[in-house]
């Protein structure tokens, strides 16, 4: 897992193009002002549906999934695993704490792999847990198991991107 902040993320440019074009998305829109939904590269809407469909039709190499939601207690929020794609997680409006633990000693998935979304499902505690705030990104590869959305002492309205870098064949 790579934590940054968006003011010095060119660093992290060296790690591919697809990263630079994600995080080049970033600074270049205002995440705050678009509605909810999955966006192509420029900006255009994929689609308004919130859940994000790795097998719907747009086939795009990167998505961009903006969301709004209130942060939750670690009893209501879960640890998941990908297999074929980067996240790269953006927090443009309020805090969220983002727990990560490395997949080798998440256990075993308490879920069958979903192929539409991409993931596992982990029963887990965390192991590291970094406190997001405006203008923070994490990237997160397959190793990484993660846990978003979980709240720090009070609940927060976030407003977030999560960009998914497919990882080639």
């Amino acid at each position: 897992m790579i934590v940054g902040t968006l003011n010095h993320c060119e660093k992290y440019y060296a790690m591919g193009e697809d990263i630079k074009k994600a995080l080049e998305f970033l600074k270049t829109h205002d995440i705050r002002t678009m509605a909810d939904g999955r966006y192509d590269l420029e900006g255009n809407v994929l689609s308004t549906d919130s859940v994000l469909n790795l097998n719907a039709k747009e086939n795009q190499n990167i998505r961009i999934l903006v969301q709004r939601y209130t942060t939750r207690t670690i009893d209501t929020c879960w640890f998941e695993g990908h297999l074929k794609y980067i996240d790269v997680h953006y927090v443009a409006e309020g805090s969220e704490y983002f727990c990560y633990t490395p997949i080798d000693r998440a256990g075993k998935p308490k879920t069958e792999y979903c192929q539409e979304e991409d993931d596992f499902l982990y029963d887990r505690d965390y192991e590291t847990a970094v406190l997001m705030q405006p203008g923070d990104f994490a990237i997160v590869y397959p190793e990484d198991i993660h846990m978003p959305q979980r709240r720090a002492l009070f609940p927060s309205n976030v407003v977030k991107a999560c960009i998914k870098i497919a990882i080639p064949e």
